[in-house]
């Protein structure tokens, strides 16, 4: 293992678990509050949940302009990991493998 290789997991795993983290405090953050205005809003919420309280909170930005940020920002990360991990991912196993040979 080399340090292009650590540096590339450990990039992976932090853009993964930061980005998670942010989708589930912005889930919590708009799922409880999505139930006090009526079924119509919480039932996209609860059965969807990425888009769900995405969409709430664009729909009530004022008051939910933070959850709001929180689930936009975690999709970035997470969708930048995974751009990251399919990017360069290939390049690391070609590495490795010539050197298992």
């Amino acid at each position: 293992m080399d340090f292009w290789f650590v540096a590339f997991l450990f990039s992976v795993a932090l853009l993964v678990a930061v980005g998670a983290s942010l989708l589930l405090v912005g889930y919590v953050g708009t799922l409880p509050a999505a139930f006090a205005f009526g079924w119509r809003n919480w039932l996209p919420t609860l059965l969807l949940p990425v888009v769900g309280p995405l969409w709430f909170a664009a729909r009530h930005w004022k008051d939910f302009a933070q959850p709001g940020r929180q689930l936009i920002f975690g999709i970035l990360l997470v969708a930048a990991a995974v751009a990251l991990l399919y990017g360069a991912g290939p390049h690391f196993v070609d590495r490795l493998a010539a050197g298992v040979k």
